[in-house]
């Protein structure tokens, strides 16, 4: 089985504390992901679509983080990445792990970099899942 993690660089020490502690958790399970890194969560769902199709991946991880600030940027930011990874899901019928951190401040996210490591097992259980289904 093939697994990606594409990974947006806004936020570059959430995102590589999350990236480390994914890339763990897919060496426990003996697999090598391939990572793909966009400059930030908008670009996130073209990846993974583009992505899918030329890697012929089984499952891919997503991973970012979107602070809250003063403006509504951050909500078209969210719902632009969160709408567009499910959209890509449901076309594709790719599972895609959404860990693009949503948060009000960085402290917040600083404390979430399990949930990196978390989304190795998601992936792995959803493609394998699915695999099963289609035999």
């Amino acid at each position: 089985m093939n697994y990606g993690i594409i990974v947006s660089e806004f936020n570059e020490e959430v995102v590589e504390g999350l990236l480390a502690e994914c890339l763990k958790g897919f060496e426990e399970q003996g697999i090598t992901p391939v990572v793909f890194k966009v400059p930030g969560a908008v670009e996130i769902p073209l990846a993974a679509q583009v992505f899918i199709a030329e890697k012929k991946l089984d499952a891919v991880v997503t991973l970012g983080c979107v602070v809250k600030g003063d403006t509504d940027h951050y909500d078209a930011v969210c719902q632009m990445c969160y709408q567009g990874i499910m959209d890509v899901m449901l076309k594709t019928g790719v599972p895609i792990v959404f860990e693009v951190l949503m948060v009000d401040d960085e402290k917040k996210a600083l404390e979430r970099f399990s949930k990196g490591y978390e989304a190795a097992f998601v992936a792995t259980k959803m493609a394998s899942l699915l695999r099963s289904d289609r035999k």
